[in-house]
Formats: C-alpha cells, structure tokens, sequence
C-alpha cells in the first residue's frame, strides 16, 4: 500500500480540488490520503476536505493545533502512515493519473529506494508554460552527480520506500527541507531515479518571492551544496552557526550583489541588446555567485553527456 502525505495551507480551494481528484483518480488506487492542513483555522478547507473524507475511506484528515509548518507537518504525516511506500503531493499540483503506477513500477524494477519523475509547469489557470517538460536525469548516478550543484528529484513527485523517510526525517529549514534530505539520502547509499516522461503539473506561484527569502532559500542550498560535495551530514543548527561565520556572512553578501546585478539584467534585457551584454560581462567577473552559477550550468551538460542522459 502507498501513502500519500499532503500538507495544506493556505492554497486556493479550487487548487486543493483538483489536487486531491487527481490522487483520487488514480489508475493504482492502494493507497491512504493523509491531508494535514497547518492552519487550524482555515475553516473552509477542513469542512471541505472533511466532506472529501467523507465519501472516500481512503482519506485521512489531520488537523494541526497550530501551525508548526512545512517539515514537521510532513514528519507529523509520516510517523502515522501504514503503507509500504510514501508518496508526497502538494496542495496546488496536479498528478497525472498513472504516476503512482509508473514510479510503483520504475522502483521495483530497478531495486531503487526514492524515485520522482518529470513535471509540466502549469500557471494559475492552467495553462501548459512548458509542453515539453522538465529534462531530469533519470539514473542513481547521474543523479547524484547532478545533487552536487542542484536538486534533480522534484520534491512533489517524490515516491520512496517507507522505512528511507522513518530514518531520515525532514530538517526544520524554512526552505530547501526536501535538497537537504535529498543529500542526505544520496550520502547514506539510497538508489534514486526519475520517471523519464512528465507525472505531474507543477504550478507555478503567480506571488514574487521576496528577496529576503530568496537570499534565505540559496544560503541554505550553498550549504546543503557544500555539505554533499564534502560528504558531511549536518543540520539546523549547524546551519545556524554557518550563517553567523565569516563565510555565511561573505555568501549571504556575494548573493545580494548577485541578485541585484540579476535585476539589471533582467531590466536591460528588454532594452538594449548592448546593455545586457555588458552587464553579462560585469556580472561574471565582478559577481563569484553570478560565476557559480554559470558554471553549474556547464556542468550539468556535461553530466548529461557523460551520462547518456
């Protein structure tokens, strides 16, 4: 049996619906729905989910007593499934209705421990932005390769073995929980592996991330990086202790001046073909992170080239 944890918000209703149908409509259906929703007083959402529950067995209704976020919501989620496979879902995703069977499949076959697939972006109406889909590598190898700059298992898509999420439990960042458990996974010697074709539309937020927390969410991808590529296991507090170093604090600093150079660019983009080269150019030798960035994607390249992916 599968369980499918979702942890639910502050999402539209209408983006919960068609979510939790898509779950319900799948063409592999032994599985419990545990739904947690991290604000007890989102009224609307629990009568509605209840209802959901109602005329489904398979739905499990977990209410939080106050909102603990993200992590400990998926954690809570996990501690009470009785299936043999967790599967996470997001609120606002849609899954394609033979996903679960596909992934059941890939996981067994290859002997694999956790497995997600590629995805389609979706807008806030629906709309394909990327009809193609995402190009993950597919392989535990090129995977791991690929974890050493970014993330290669989306997080929404994410099917593994039970007991992998039993023993390595969500850390209570306010983002990038799923890149840091992901190389943790990776470093213990778990198989990973994608679905090649797209399971699952991803929606994309129509709300700009603030730059606070886009400053937030790439210090602790740079950590959770330099931890992988240094085979080191670590955790919020030493995430905590990071930050406050000189080398946190000369990180959080290369990322403001990168973003703001990135917004030039973005500006200049749409003006002047020469403005933008010369940003580009000032960007890559003035900006470390602007550097980075460019050259993990050179690597990620030639990965998929060493690999046949």
């Amino acid at each position: 049996m599968i369980s499918v944890i979702m942890s639910t918000y502050h999402e539209p209703l209408e983006y919960v619906e068609k979510s939790v149908d898509s779950i319900l409509c799948q063409t592999y259906g032994d599985f419990e729905f545990i739904i947690s929703v991290d604000d007890p007083e989102n009224r609307k959402l629990i009568d509605f989910l209840k209802n959901k529950a109602d005329g489904d067995s398979r739905i499990k209704i977990i209410v939080n007593e106050k909102n603990i976020g993200l992590p400990k919501t998926l954690n809570n989620a996990i501690a009470v499934a009785k299936g043999d496979y967790i599967a996470r879902m997001d609120a606002d995703d849609i899954s394609l209705p033979d996903r679960f069977e596909c992934q059941l499949k890939l996981i067994e076959e290859k002997n694999l421990d956790l497995v997600g697939c590629n995805i389609i972006d979706i807008d806030g109406k629906d709309n394909v932005l990327n009809p193609k889909g995402t190009d993950f590598p597919t392989t535990d190898r090129a995977i791991k390769e690929f974890i050493r700059n970014d993330s290669a298992v989306p997080h929404p898509s994410w099917f593994g073995r039970k007991e992998i999420f039993e023993e390595n439990k969500y850390n209570d960042y306010k983002a990038c929980q799923d890149y840091d458990l992901l190389t943790r996974i990776a470093m213990k010697g778990y198989k990973l592996g994608n679905v090649k074709e797209p399971k699952l539309k991803y929606r994309i937020s129509e709300k700009s991330i603030s730059s606070e927390k886009k400053i937030y969410q790439k210090t602790v991808a740079c950590f959770v990086r330099e931890n992988y590529r240094n085979k080191k296991i670590k955790d919020l507090k030493d995430f905590k202790v990071f930050v406050r170093s000189d080398e946190g604090k000369r990180k959080v600093n290369e990322l403001i001046n990168y973003y703001r150079m990135s917004a030039k660019l973005k500006k200049y983009r749409k003006e002047s073909k020469l403005k933008f080269f010369r940003a580009g150019v000032r960007t890559f030798f003035v900006s470390p992170e602007g550097r980075r960035v460019i050259g993990r994607i050179i690597i990620e390249k030639l990965i998929r080239l060493r690999y046949g992916e």
